[in-house]
């Protein structure tokens, strides 16, 4: 069918489905692969080469226009903005590759490499908030990079709403409009036949569950409006409902997705993996901090 756009739909031999599920395998190591490399390199920048201007960086009070938000009242950074940006630009950019002009491999495209990021979204989040004696405690990616868990967290942020969200959103969107536009000689079209069978179902649940993750948004003192002896108090109990909830929907996210289709529980498993050892990583620190000095 002709599209106003590169891509079109096309019929591809079972030879040819098999080569773009390689190439689709290919792109996800790729992008697993680039982001292992960002954080080597950023260990051995941290650990060898910035140590004095790190402390430099410690007792400087004048904030640069890169570290500020760029709207009054935003929280994350311009430089937070632009890293995350950037790595969204070489994730499409990977998206693209290879792809030709097949429609459909450049929607599964989406969905995979977003996916492929979920374990590194796991890494940037902060765990130490079920340890309620030491909120501060770091997860495995500050212990390994040596930058403190609160400069973590809003790439955390950003990469679930600039990066993961969008790109599975279009991953959903171009395959309802697929489905919508092809014919099926008993349901009129595909979208009423494939919207009855369970991995289109899983599918739209878990971009359902990712945007609740996206509109619930933890509580601030400035969202809550609170004042005084009352802040304290309420803003902890609203983050740790916050907490709950969050983990509560990214849990049945990652469920949708392992259950939608086989090609993502190696990253729903990585994710986990992931979540488990940042949980160690606080309780063995915590544990550690409660040792007296002899």
């Amino acid at each position: 069918m002709p599209m106003s756009w590169p891509y079109r739909f096309k019929s591809l031999s079972p030879a040819e489905v098999q080569h773009r599920r390689d190439v689709l395998n290919l792109r996800g190591y790729y992008a697993q692969c680039s982001a292992l490399v960002v954080i080597f390199g950023i260990f051995v920048y941290r650990n060898y080469f910035s140590k004095d201007s790190t402390r430099r960086a410690v007792h400087a009070k004048k904030v640069s226009w890169w570290d500020s938000p760029p709207f009054q009242g935003w929280t994350e950074t311009r430089r937070q903005y632009l890293i995350t940006l950037l790595w969204l630009m070489w994730l499409l950019s990977l998206s693209v590759w290879k792809t030709g002009d097949d429609y459909l491999h450049f929607t599964k495209t989406l969905g995979h490499v977003s996916l492929s990021q979920l374990p590194f979204q796991f890494l940037l989040s902060p765990t130490s908030f079920i340890f309620t004696s030491n909120p501060a405690l770091p997860s495995v990616l500050s212990v390994m990079t040596s930058i403190p868990q609160p400069a973590l967290t809003p790439y955390h942020r950003l990469f679930g709403r600039l990066i993961v969200l969008p790109l599975l959103l279009g991953h959903g969107a171009l395959y309802l409009l697929f489905f919508a536009q092809s014919s099926h000689p008993d349901f009129g079209t595909l979208l009423m036949k494939r919207i009855r069978d369970l991995d289109v179902q899983w599918g739209l649940a878990g971009l359902g569950l990712a945007l609740s993750v996206l509109l619930f948004q933890r509580p601030t003192p400035r969202k809550l409006g609170l004042q005084g002896w009352t802040m304290g108090s309420l803003l902890g109990s609203r983050k740790r409902t916050f907490y709950i909830v969050h983990l509560s929907l990214v849990a049945g996210m990652l469920a949708a997705a392992y259950f939608h289709v086989i090609y993502a529980r190696v990253f729903v498993l990585e994710a986990v993996g992931i979540f488990l050892a940042n949980l160690a990583c606080c309780w063995v620190l915590a544990g550690l901090k409660k040792i007296p000095k002899t």
